[in-house]
């Protein structure tokens, strides 16, 4: 027994030091500055993971905490003179229990309202990945970590293993190898540049890519096509048309001598055409499939046709990997130039050139999340909104992240993963009813904004409620602040309530009272201990 009450002693008098309370004090307040400061630049949320809900913080507040309460035993029993101390730590130590309640319990998140459609739903500050199998009607749902850095998983579940989970990333470009490597499925990368201009461009055939083969730069529009298509771009035959096989990637210029017209009953142009002994008619006016016996159009067939006259008009460049074509209207005629690896070719629009910067069959590009540290600017995160998970599957790895869902079929069944955050059901329903935004004078941006919303109790009957900036709806211990705003594609705006739940919010309230009382207190027992110096002090 003496040995308990000796290790208790050594205990309060190590946390009711006041060399322990300097210390602890201090990393709270460096802790404190510094979150203020990645706060700023990172964004809340970031602060929060890194920082004020990180498990070492937790054991700075907890380490006031024993600091506060160790300080008022080691002053027991009470005094007195003490009478206000006592009260200002019973009010420190019941604002750190309501605080604690709050962090368990409470809710702190948002409910997005769309005009005239009911929500119940409430995102929360926390990552879940969602594993859905449809064809069972069952669902697995994975908490995911909530960390600033890059965090490994470990996860496993019926041959689903679930890699690292990145809290704030964004999409890099990588190149993933090619099972098969296909001279018809080739990707490549591009630099188009002139004096004043630059942009890189990357285009690819592959499937499973994530770059398609067009892209469209102001009024320039780039088409990259399979390399055996090259040549026949650069006929300039009088019609224009080609022919080609999707399946072998051949093509054909046929000459107006090779081309046999007649008009159909409706008064269009058919054409039939010899390619390579098989007989293949079309209607290039109205389709680039091509007829079958009925005159009837055939999807089935890997045969296709069109102008180039179509692509005159306008700037068109057409990519073939190592090779390019264009209409040349100072010539009228179609141009074909190789692009040596590296190497450069000249454009006729504006003094822009073509370089050519990598070519691959044996790999496809594709986008690949990597961890970055969020940026913040006025308040908007700019860099680093993508949340993402490395799922493997099937000795395939493929990454899962926040803005859309993706699907995999496991053995024949199709599997889908999704990244969200964490919801809770309310009791009742908020429809909102009007949204209203005022407008600093002579410009667009927003000077206040305000939700007229409807809460419905189900056979309760309803309420109106008027939602703004310091007057916030509260009802049945939920309060629900105006926070921002959105535009739906139909047009009008939809509001996003921010909500919180505090069940800690009385004893914090109590707390912070019992803080300014005591400190009162003790400030007028401490004037007449000064104006009875006879007396002994503790």
């Amino acid at each position: 027994m003496n040995t308990l009450v000796s290790y208790y002693r050594k205990v309060e008098l190590f946390f009711g030091n006041l060399k322990f309370a300097v210390v602890i004090i201090l990393l709270f307040a460096i802790a404190l500055g510094y979150g203020t400061f990645m706060e700023s630049y990172h964004g809340t949320e970031y602060a929060n993971r890194l920082i004020y809900k990180s498990i070492w913080f937790m054991g700075i507040q907890f380490g006031m905490f024993l600091s506060i309460l160790f300080a008022t035993l080691i002053r027991l029993p009470m005094k007195k003179h003490l009478y206000g101390f006592y009260v200002i730590h019973a009010g420190l130590i019941i604002l750190f229990l309501g605080s604690y309640v709050t962090y368990q319990s409470g809710v702190d998140g948002t409910v997005t309202l769309t005009p005239n459609l009911p929500a119940r739903q409430v995102q929360v500050n926390q990552d879940e990945l969602k594993i859905q199998f449809p064809s069972k009607g069952k669902e697995v749902t994975v908490d995911l970590p909530y960390v600033a850095g890059a965090k490994h998983l470990g996860y496993e579940y019926e041959g689903i293993k679930l890699g690292t989970f990145l809290p704030f990333a964004e999409n890099k470009q990588d190149w993933l190898p090619a099972k098969i490597e296909d001279q018809t499925q080739t990707s490549s990368r591009y630099r188009l540049y002139n004096e004043n201009f630059g942009e890189f461009i990357t285009l690819s055939l592959h499937p499973q890519s994530d770059f398609s083969n067009t892209q469209q730069l102001g009024l320039l529009n780039v088409h990259y096509m399979p390399f055996n298509l090259s040549d026949c771009f650069s006929n300039n035959t009088p019609d224009g048309l080609i022919v080609w096989n999707g399946e072998t990637t051949d093509c054909k210029s046929p000459t107006p001598a090779e081309l046999k017209r007649r008009k159909n009953l409706a008064g269009k142009d058919v054409v039939e055409i010899d390619f390579k002994g098989e007989k293949v008619t079309f209607m290039p006016e109205m389709s680039p499939l091509p007829l079958n016996e009925k005159m009837e159009l055939n999807e089935n067939s890997p045969y296709r046709i069109f102008s180039k006259k179509l692509f005159e008009k306008n700037p068109h460049l057409f990519l073939f990997g190592k090779s390019a074509a264009y209409f040349d209207k100072t010539t009228s005629k179609w141009v074909s130039e190789k692009v040596e690896m590296n190497g450069e070719i000249p454009l006729p629009w504006m003094g822009f050139k073509l370089r050519l910067l990598e070519h691959r069959s044996d790999a496809y590009p594709t986008m690949v999340p990597s961890y970055v540290k969020p940026v913040q600017d006025n308040g908007q995160t700019i860099k680093g909104d993508l949340k993402a998970v490395e799922v493997q599957m099937d000795g395939h790895t493929f990454w899962v992240n926040s803005q859309e869902p993706i699907a995999y079929n496991k053995e024949g069944e199709r599997v889908t993963f999704m990244v969200t955050k964490k919801t809770i059901t309310l009791p009742y329903e908020i429809v909102l009813d009007n949204f209203k935004m005022d407008t600093d004078p002579g410009t667009n941006n927003p000077a206040s904004y305000e939700s007229f919303v409807t809460v419905f109790k189900g056979n309760e009957g309803s309420e109106k409620h008027h939602v703004y900036m310091n007057h916030p709806l509260k009802y049945q211990n939920f309060t629900f602040y105006q926070a921002s705003y959105f535009q739906t594609q139909e047009g009008p705006f939809g509001s996003v309530l921010s909500v919180n739940f505090d069940p800690g919010r009385f004893w914090k309230y109590l707390g912070s009272l019992l803080l300014v009382l005591g400190s009162i207190w003790h400030y007028i027992l401490r004037r007449k201990t000064v104006a009875k110096p006879g007396e002994a002090r503790a």
